[in-house]
């Protein structure tokens, strides 16, 4: 999910700013690829929350959310200050919970990093990307047992890179949507993050969503456009497809945070959250269905997603 970013606690100005931090230079940092090669690198963060969870074992609510600002501050939130509370929120949700995931992690890790190898192969023949240089890096964290996580572009000479919860029961599935946000940032040309322009993420959305669905075949289409938390949302999609599209069309040349946040964790126009992503699910699907394909449609540029977006609503 392109339009998400992290809370990271970090006096490296490494990247652009998030509620008042920025991300680290460990999330973003890594190695320069080699000419026409497919090169992913893996970083893990689940030591990092390791050290935390048990620094804060014994701490009260308030003092275990300043040590995790302190010491981890990974999370998968708009970068406002509701995003933050958001954050502090979620945290104090999966407390609980992260004593029966302790010992899961080493197997967890393990698994997310093949995983991790055979989505980016399965991503690169997706998009016919032979001899194009392509170059990813995917950070593993614990979350907070929602489901989430969140890809960022290229920026200060560093790859794409995505964000992924270990914890996550779908991580193939998850993992698939932001490896194909990586890839595609990169044969599109995609220099945006949250608060790019409505209709451009609706594009990167609803391509990345359709991708899924082809690289992990075999599930139901919920599996590939609903979060763990939010079941039916699929059928309230289709049923208000014609609204939502009406509706989301006046904005698809709008960018900023707030209007972000209106059609990602808001309620739109129609009421329902995650418009943008009904949106992005129909109009790419409706690119498919006319013939394109998608090493086609991931080589659209930025500049032209918008455009391609706005005659699939109308036409």
């Amino acid at each position: 999910m392109r339009h998400l970013q992290p809370i990271r606690t970090s006096s490296h100005r490494i990247a652009s700013t998030v509620i008042g931090v920025v991300i680290g230079a460990g999330i973003i940092a890594g190695s320069t690829a080699a000419p026409d090669a497919h090169t992913l690198d893996i970083a893990n963060r689940v030591s990092k929350f390791e050290k935390f969870y048990t620094d804060a074992k014994a701490l009260d609510e308030a003092a275990r959310w300043s040590l995790w600002k302190k010491e981890y501050g990974i999370a998968a939130v708009p970068p406002t200050p509701e995003g933050e509370a958001l954050a502090r929120k979620q945290l104090d949700a999966a407390w609980p919970r992260y004593a029966a995931l302790m010992p899961q992690l080493p197997a967890l890790e393990k698994n997310a990093e093949a995983t991790a190898h055979k989505l980016f192969a399965g991503v690169n023949t997706l998009y016919a990307t032979a001899g194009v240089p392509i170059h990813t890096r995917v950070v593993f964290f614990v979350g907070q047992f929602d489901g989430n996580e969140f890809t960022v572009p290229a920026m200060n000479g560093q790859p794409p890179t995505v964000v992924m919860p270990v914890e996550n029961p779908m991580l193939a599935v998850q993992l698939a949507h932001e490896m194909s946000h990586s890839v595609h940032f990169q044969l599109a040309g995609v220099k945006n993050s949250f608060g790019a322009p409505i209709g451009e993420t609706v594009f990167l959305e609803g391509l990345a969503m359709h991708a899924n669905k082809a690289l992990v075949p075999g599930l139901p289409d919920t599996a590939y456009t609903e979060l763990n938390n939010e079941p039916g949302w699929l059928a309230r999609c289709t049923a208000h497809k014609t609204a939502v599209i009406k509706g989301i069309l006046p904005y698809l040349d709008k960018a900023g945070p707030d209007v972000a946040t209106k059609f990602t964790f808001g309620k739109g126009t129609t009421g329902m959250d995650r418009e943008l992503y009904c949106a992005g699910w129909f109009a790419i699907g409706k690119m498919l269905a006319s013939g394109k394909t998608f090493p086609q449609l991931a080589r659209i540029p930025e500049s032209k997603m918008i455009d391609a977006v706005r005659a699939a609503m109308k036409g």
